[in-house]
């Protein structure tokens, strides 16, 4: 279920602004949404939308029951224009294109500068405003500057750095930061998730309740990242690297979530020895982790990120994967037999 406009109030002063002006009808006619990726920004988008189209009376906007609503939801209503990449509005733009072209610009422009069809506002919503070309965004400026009257222009992004400035001045940024974590756990307690799994996935999130709601589901994720805790941190003996490596040379299509797996787990630790060490975040690795999480010094924890990055480094040179990973393992497991009994 959608969440409503008042969930978002918990976000700050910023979006609580936002959301009363939405109510008394002072809302801006330009506005970007920022944040992080899961942090609800296409949601919000989508919430302010609707509260734009809802017709309801009497009731809080958006009721989420009315004709405008259910459209809205649907991607569907005539007065409300989705941009985005990949999917074109402009007839002579090809599908699945990594970018916004100047032509749906335009043609956006062109609809704009219709009536609408029953005589009250039109929502223009431009996802992955960050892929809009230099043309493209050149082209929204003047828009931008004078739009047609009852017409609210959305942008989102994860991105803001990538859009011109001239076009971040013409519009208001809301931000949204991470979600704290009871927000989540509450969230994924609504939706029957197990206890244990709600901890890891909001330990796993950081902040982000998209994540969260993805790894709740993901049971391949949790297989694999208990192998990744096995063979790489669950391992001490040298000659077992070999083993390892074999084990993983040809999974080079995972080195991503490898190293994305990683980065968590020395990220976990970390903030258990010097953030939350009542959290109890590292009780799933090995003993001598679980010692190194509780008594490392940060340039331990500074090596192993540096290696870890090390890692990204030559697979993006195309360095043989499985010599990669010896190295890889030759550094976490040097580390581990330090803190062994």
């Amino acid at each position: 279920m959608m969440p409503d406009l008042s969930f978002y109030a918990q976000q700050g002063e910023e979006t609580s602004s936002l959301i009363g002006q939405l109510e008394n009808g002072t809302f801006v006619h330009a506005s970007l949404i920022t944040g992080e990726k899961g942090a609800g920004k296409r949601t919000f988008a989508k919430l302010i939308a609707s509260t734009l189209l809802c017709r309801a009376e009497g009731e809080k906007r958006p009721c989420g029951k009315c004709k405008d609503c259910l459209m809205a939801a649907g991607n569907e209503h005539p007065d409300m224009i989705l941009i985005r990449n990949g999917m074109p509005i402009a007839p002579d733009v090809k599908k699945d294109r990594t970018t916004i072209p100047v032509n749906d610009i335009r043609e956006m422009i062109r609809i704009c500068s219709t009536h609408t069809m029953d005589g009250r506002c039109r929502v223009v919503l431009l996802f992955d405003a960050d892929r809009m070309t230099p043309q493209a965004q050149n082209c929204l400026l003047k828009t931008l500057e004078e739009p047609p009257e009852n017409t609210y222009f959305i942008l989102v992004t994860e991105h803001p750095d990538v859009l011109l400035t001239t076009v971040l001045s013409r519009v208001r940024t809301i931000r949204l930061h991470p979600w704290p974590d009871d927000v989540i756990r509450r969230i994924l307690d609504e939706r029957g998730t197990e206890r244990n799994r709600a901890d890891e996935c909001v330990q796993e999130a950081r902040g982000s309740i998209g994540k969260a709601l993805e790894l709740a589901e993901d049971e391949a994720y949790w297989k694999t990242r208990n192998e990744i805790i096995q063979d790489f941190f669950g391992t001490l003996k040298r000659s077992d690297i070999l083993r390892i490596s074999g084990k993983w040379k040809d999974r080079r299509d995972q080195a991503e979530q490898l190293t994305e797996v990683l980065e968590s787990i020395v990220h976990n630790m970390l903030e258990y020895r010097f953030h939350f060490p009542n959290a109890g975040p590292v009780s799933a690795l090995p003993k001598p982790w679980q010692l190194f999480a509780d008594k490392a010094g940060m340039d331990r924890f500074s090596m192993l990120a540096d290696a870890i990055c090390d890692v990204r480094r030559q697979i993006a040179s195309n360095v043989n994967f499985q010599a990669v990973i010896e190295q890889l393992l030759f550094v976490i497991m040097g580390e581990g037999n330090k803190w062994s009994a």
